[in-house]
């Protein structure tokens, strides 16, 4: 009997040690980095990392900021029981050591793909590799200066023309308008129109569109607790948290509306519709070319998945640009930057004020139009964080040696405001910063120090039909308004995969004429 007890606290001992083992999270993993100054040993930071689900992830982007400068802009670590461990990044020199030098020492790792794959599926911002290669080869056709200047400029300035429209009936009848809501309607129109020929109205108030937007919208600040949610898998199998049992009422949503937008270009059995053909410049017609020169059937699944990351890519992130350009300008102390655009505007739409803007009408008209949105893009970077894990040992150029199997996130608004990049005004909204003495924008920011568009290999192939897309919707609306809050409560971020703000933004839209 004593032997078989004594057998049996030594198993619970050993047991106990190798739960200690694996679970505790201890200072010295990775030598030579600091950690968070809430790290505790047996739960590493799940107190805090818990605190920031309770408050909101949407404070995280502020916490890591708060916490690199408190380091004077240097990595530091945080750590999960079970031995997980983020190394949270800022300085440039080890962001082109992570996105281009040893670019393929880090992938988006098996936890990341497992948490967006239900919204992403297999889109190009969930995959690695040569799936990853070849999606992107894809989409490349599609960002050509001839599809700009030909296609996409024309799509843009008549979608901003039916939005001023609108905003028109807003402003004379003194009503408030709440135009987050409105920019990602707008941008949800425009990218399926160019990436996709279909023509959908949601500034019009379509059922259907909206729907599908108000629930991937939900889904999108559900899915984002999960990076902070070791036990996540659970609460999805059981739907025993809110934000698990929003993510499958949303996707059931989503899936069925994108089942039938589909439908629109291949029946059941992967066989394309009568009348669409691979000869189009859209990003279907795109795919549906190279499947042809392959001799691959067309993969209805792939279509899905193309769809989610472009209208994600092409929505959210210009109406993120978009609703922070309109924040920033309402600040006081800024109405001097919505002169500026007023009087841009006027001389963009000189002699045809009826007509929608084109790239020719804005070219070398338009450098505070850019200046102000890439400056906001700086405060308010539409991604502010992102994550990949390595995948071979590396030695970052600060000293930091990363292990196999250590989570890499980067810090994207706090990089944006290093002030030994940016000077001493670097939490400042100042669009001079971007304009040249030739009054030209400037190029002496590269894509580590200003990773607002992702950086190396995995460069935004969007960027400059977001800041086409950005400038003809700040002219257009700034040669018939002027804008001011129409509440006093400072807007605050919300939880979601995107920086966006918690309940919208509302503001006074003033006639100019």
């Amino acid at each position: 009997m004593f032997v078989t007890l004594l057998f049996c606290l030594l198993a619970a001992a050993g047991l106990l040690a190798a739960i200690v083992a694996r679970v505790a999270a201890p200072k010295d993993a990775i030598k030579g980095l600091a950690w968070h100054k809430e790290h505790q040993f047996f739960w590493g930071n799940l107190l805090y990392i818990q605190r920031v689900v309770v408050n909101g992830t949407s404070t995280l982007p502020a916490e890591n900021y708060e916490a690199l400068r408190s380091l004077g802009y240097k990595a530091f670590g945080v750590s999960y029981p079970g031995g997980r461990i983020i190394v949270v990044l800022v300085e440039p020199a080890d962001l082109k050591c992570l996105l281009k030098k040893s670019f393929h020492n880090f992938e988006k790792g098996p936890e990341f793909r497992g948490i967006l794959e239900g919204l992403l599926g297999k889109g190009v911002f969930n995959v690695n590799g040569v799936a990853w290669r070849e999606q992107r080869n894809v989409s490349s056709h599609l960002f050509s200066r001839r599809q700009l200047r030909e296609r996409m400029s024309y799509v843009f300035g008549v979608h901003a023309k039916r939005m001023a429209s609108k905003l028109r009936e807003e402003a004379e009848q003194g009503r408030p308008v709440e135009i987050q809501d409105r920019f990602f309607h707008l941008t949800f129109d425009t990218i399926n129109s160019v990436a996709f020929n279909r023509h959908v109205d949601s500034q019009s108030g379509n059922p259907a569109d909206c729907t599908f937007q108000t629930a991937f919208d939900a889904c999108q600040r559900a899915i984002i607790n999960r990076f902070l949610t070791p036990w996540w898998r659970v609460c999805k199998y059981f739907q025993c948290s809110k934000d698990e049992r929003i993510m499958t009422a949303g996707l059931e949503v989503i899936n069925k509306y994108l089942e039938q937008v589909v439908d629109d270009y291949v029946d059941v059995n992967g066989q394309v519709r009568p009348g669409l053909t691979a000869d189009d410049q859209t990003l279907i017609g795109l795919y549906m070319r190279q499947a042809q020169e392959e001799g691959k059937a067309v993969d209805r699944v792939v279509i899905r998945d193309m769809i989610m990351n472009f209208v994600i890519a092409g929505r959210d992130t210009t109406a993120s640009a978009l609703t922070s350009c309109i924040e920033l300008l309402t600040e006081d102390g800024n109405e001097s930057w919505q002169d500026r655009l007023c009087s841009e505007a006027d001389s963009c739409f000189a002699g045809h004020m009826g007509e929608p803007l084109t790239l020719d009408d804005i070219a070398d008209r338009s450098v505070a139009a850019e200046a102000v949105l890439l400056e906001a893009l700086r405060l308010r970077p539409a991604v502010p964080i992102n994550e990949k894990v390595c995948v071979v040992e590396t030695r970052l150029p600060s000293g930091i040696t990363l292990p196999v199997g250590t989570s890499v996130s980067w810090c994207v608004n706090a990089t944006n405001r290093i002030p030994s990049i940016w000077g001493a005004d670097a939490d400042v909204f100042n669009p001079t910063r971007w304009i040249t003495e030739g009054d030209t924008i400037t190029t002496k920011y590269d894509e580590y120090s200003y990773p607002t568009f992702n950086a190396g290999p995995r460069l935004c192939l969007g960027r400059n039909m977001a800041i086409l897309e950005g400038k003809i919707a700040l002219l257009t609306l700034f040669a018939q308004f002027r804008f001011s809050r129409a509440g006093r409560a400072p807007p605050r971020p919300v939880t979601s995969v995107t920086w966006q703000i918690a309940r919208g933004f509302e503001v006074n839209v003033h006639l100019r004429c």
